[in-house]
């Protein structure tokens, strides 16, 4: 114990917060279902973890005989959810990279160290899936040293524990790791002190209002009173543990989620609590009254190729964050990382359904993208979406809703239109003629004629008008194409007159999208 614990008799040892980190489908959510024996996994879309959740187990010391507790958060691996995977690392006192024995290091197991390490977060290796027919554990450390990450018996400090959360080989010697390392860190709160922390997860409740996930980091959550995070002010009333239980009392360390906020807090922002309502309500107008609103110059949209506006609504903040940041990747060449032109105009949304609201406010502004991410269109949307012929969408996959919007701009980007020749054909009988239905005999000289193309007509070399081909036969019998060198039956719609001798020129027309 340091000399500043035994000074202070108000310190206390608090369990240590753990984030759980590491590349897409290396067992993250896997790891906490062995730990907590429980089975999340099958009902995260995709497969992956799309949201930063938080559980706390407890753990018997084997040679001490002692529970100890530990609180762990399962952050997403998806490249999409960078911004949340951070706000995890912010939070935690400790954190776990799990890399397969299968894959070893990957992408974001790269980035992921980048962001512990510039965090300064003590950290342990789990090495995963080593009972898996493809394992090669050697191999998959060797991809540790060789992206700088340094484990005990190569050359460093960091712990590496072998793990297989099917049959939960390793388990207890990773948590019985984390427990000395927390040890070692010497991990503490005041319990005089009234908590604070920091948000999790923000969220709106149908029924109970605006929700956020609490890590308490220092302090005792006062009985009574309020919380301020940023501006978002809620009353200490409705208080639950991780599992949604009701609970009187939470000190440092523990995970709460507290409803009853009256405006969102923004993911990673800190929160103070107090028994003096009246101290904290003072404290929330003087950070309204210098909140400092953010403007963005018009001329980011002036001067921009193209402008996409987007109504996005999602589940939750952390959510809400990531989406954007994946829409917003448009705006930026992958490869050069230079802007691009094009530039996303959040107009509005926020977090819960979409509303009748959201698409009202859409009405009047043609081009507008409503996209919702884990959440529903509300029946009275969806009536007010169809009588405006509006067409909102849903995803619960990050990388399908990322998909999408890309093909919607290159929707909008300027085209130009290329015209190629396909095929010619020579006019040789008219048949009958009904409305601009053209029914005719005709060779096909150069190429194919394909049902359904568009045609150019030529008579003497000069175009006299344009049409569609609607049904094409050879041999009596209706086929798609007639090669060159083939005669055929063809049915022409056109408002021009054809006659025998007029040459038909098929072409096809390719958008190319203009730089």
């Amino acid at each position: 114990m340091s000399q500043e614990k035994t000074q202070n008799t108000k310190l206390k040892e608090r369990q240590p917060v753990v984030a759980v980190m590491g590349h897409v489908d290396h067992g993250k959510s896997s790891l906490l279902d062995a730990i907590r024996n429980t089975n999340v996994v099958d009902g995260e879309a995709g497969g992956i973890t799309q949201h930063v959740s938080a559980y706390e187990i407890s753990y018997e010391l084997k040679d001490k005989k002692e529970i100890k507790k530990i609180t762990f958060l399962d952050t997403p691996g998806h490249e999409a959810f960078g911004s949340m995977r951070e706000s995890g690392a912010s939070i935690a006192d400790i954190a776990i990279l799990i890399v397969s024995a299968e894959d070893g290091v990957m992408p974001q197991t790269i980035e992921t160290h980048k962001i512990i390490a510039e965090k300064n977060i003590p950290f342990i290796v789990a090495l995963s899936k080593v009972d898996k027919p493809n394992a090669n554990i050697q191999k998959a450390k060797n991809s540790l040293i060789e992206n700088g990450i340094y484990i005990e018996g190569m050359g460093g400090d960091v712990s590496c524990v072998e793990i297989d959360s099917k049959t939960k080989k390793g388990i207890p010697e990773l948590l019985e790791t984390i427990l000395l390392l927390a040890e070692m860190n010497e991990l503490s709160y005041d319990e005089s002190k009234p908590a604070s922390g920091f948000i999790l997860e923000s969220l709106l409740d149908g029924k109970r209002g605006i929700s956020s996930t609490l890590i308490i980091k220092d302090g005792v959550m006062p009985k009574s009173g309020s919380i301020l995070s940023g501006i978002s002010l809620s009353p200490i009333r409705i208080v639950e543990d991780f599992s949604g239980k009701a609970i009187s009392m939470a000190v440092a360390g523990q995970v709460i989620k507290v409803t009853g906020f009256d405006s969102v807090p923004e993911v990673n922002a800190d929160f103070i609590s107090s028994t003096d309502k009246k101290e904290i309500e003072k404290i929330q107008i003087e950070r309204k009254n210098s909140e400092v609103k953010k403007v963005l110059d018009p001329k980011v949209y002036r001067n921009a190729k193209l402008v996409i506006p987007v109504i996005l609504k999602a589940d939750t903040y952390g959510t809400l964050t990531a989406v954007e940041r994946e829409i917003k990747k448009i705006e930026y060449d992958k490869k050069t990382d230079l802007e691009t032109g094009i530039k996303v105009k959040i107009i509005g949304g926020g977090i819960g359904n979409i509303t009748e609201g959201d698409i009202l406010g859409t009405s009047h502004d043609e081009g507008v993208l409503i996209v919702g991410f884990n959440v529903k269109i509300e029946n009275n949307a969806r009536d007010e979406a169809e009588r405006l012929d509006i067409h909102p969408v849903t995803f619960d996959i990050i990388y399908k809703l990322g998909e999408w919007f890309k093909e919607k701009v290159e929707e909008r980007l300027p085209h130009e239109e290329i015209e190629k020749l396909t095929g010619k054909l020579k006019i040789l009988k008219v048949f009958s003629v009904q409305k601009d239905k053209h029914v005719l005999g005709g060779k096909v000289l150069e190429g194919s004629i394909k049902n359904l193309s568009k045609i150019k007509i030529l008579r003497r070399d000069f175009e006299i008008g344009t049409g569609k081909v609607v049904e094409l036969q050879s041999m009596k019998i209706k086929t798609n194409e007639v090669l060159e060198g083939n005669e055929c039956g063809i049915m022409i719609e056109s408002k021009i007159e054809i006659i025998p001798g007029d040459m038909i020129e098929a072409v096809e027309i390719e958008r190319k999208k203009i730089m």
